[in-house]
């Protein structure tokens, strides 16, 4: 965990994005999502994922609409700059992980991906676990 904050932390300071905030919009760049199934698609918490969006909305990244269909149901869409810094964020995400990787070997950077893809199998494998429990 403390290793994962001082990822997160020095990842928010290069990439001038934090990772969740990225996950969330990387989300958005295959279309238009109900802000619903945005929440479900990321590992955040539904409160903060809220918090996310409205101060995305404010700064002019991202637009919510209501659903002509059906009134109850917030949609939500990347603006045209929303566009823009995703692209820009991506591409800090992916320097900041060179520069990380950047003292690791071939070898060593193929086991890391195989430990991680491991982890995460586990992973899911537990999160399927509890839902069957």
């Amino acid at each position: 965990m403390h290793l994962n904050k001082h990822i997160a932390t020095r990842f928010e300071q290069c990439a001038g994005v934090s990772p969740n905030r990225l996950e969330l919009l990387c989300k958005l760049t295959s279309g238009q999502i109900s802000q619903s199934d945005l929440q479900k698609a990321v590992s955040i918490d539904p409160a903060a994922v809220t918090r996310h969006v409205q101060q995305l909305e404010a700064e002019g990244i991202l637009l919510r609409t209501r659903s002509e269909s059906d009134n109850r149901v917030t949609l939500v869409q990347l603006t045209e700059e929303g566009k823009h810094k995703v692209a820009m964020f991506k591409a800090e995400k992916d320097r900041f992980l060179e520069e990380l990787q950047e003292d690791l070997t071939e070898s060593e950077r193929l086991g890391f991906i195989q430990a991680l893809r491991k982890l995460n199998s586990q992973i899911q494998r537990m999160k399927e676990t509890s839902k069957t429990n």
